[in-house]
């Protein structure tokens, strides 16, 4: 399916599932876009876009000049091996796992930090967590064209998703692998 999602003061995006990606990843990435977009030093965060290596991010940001990742997002389910793979691929980057809600950040930092193998130059990387009903209530509103817009500082998000005002806090875990 294709969802066409235009944002306050940012034109529109569109994104189309692929075959198996589930609605709740779609909304995980729009939400991460929306989250990061302004926290990329004025890069561009590209969403779906290779960087030359074995795993391509749901989103990401590099530097023009040197192509290094600056940014690294994935959303939704990541294998803990996948994950120190990319964050010793990427030393100089911040690397963010987005989980659907807090518990699922916090049982997956937990074992990413239990399992991963310590990398002499990694990513300093962290996992983001929303509210338990937050993502269901935003699939509950998400149609094929959304009007949406997002404020948010460290703690909390709020989101318009269609004239429905969704908040919802934010749960961070930081680790350092």
């Amino acid at each position: 399916m294709k969802y066409t999602f235009s944002i306050e003061d940012d034109g529109k995006i569109i994104l189309e599932s692929r075959a198996g990606e589930s609605n709740r990843h779609i909304a995980l990435k729009i939400l991460s876009y929306l989250l990061f977009r302004n926290e990329t030093n004025g890069l561009p965060l590209r969403i779906e876009q290779g960087v030359g290596q074995r795993h391509k991010p749901d989103l990401v940001a590099t530097d023009p000049e040197t192509a290094q990742v600056v940014l690294w997002i994935d959303c939704g389910q990541i294998e803990v091996k996948r994950l120190g793979r990319i964050a010793a691929a990427n030393p100089a980057a911040r690397v963010v796992v987005v989980k659907a809600t807090g518990g699922e950040a916090a049982l997956y930092a937990r074992a990413a930090a239990r399992f991963l193998p310590a990398v002499k130059r990694a990513a300093t990387v962290s996992y983001l967590g929303f509210d338990e009903d937050f993502v269901p209530a935003f699939l509950h509103h998400l149609r094929g064209r959304n009007d949406i817009a997002l404020s948010h500082n460290k703690s909390s998000a709020e989101v318009t998703l269609n004239e429905e005002r969704l908040t919802s806090t934010m749960h961070w875990f930081l680790s350092k692998i």
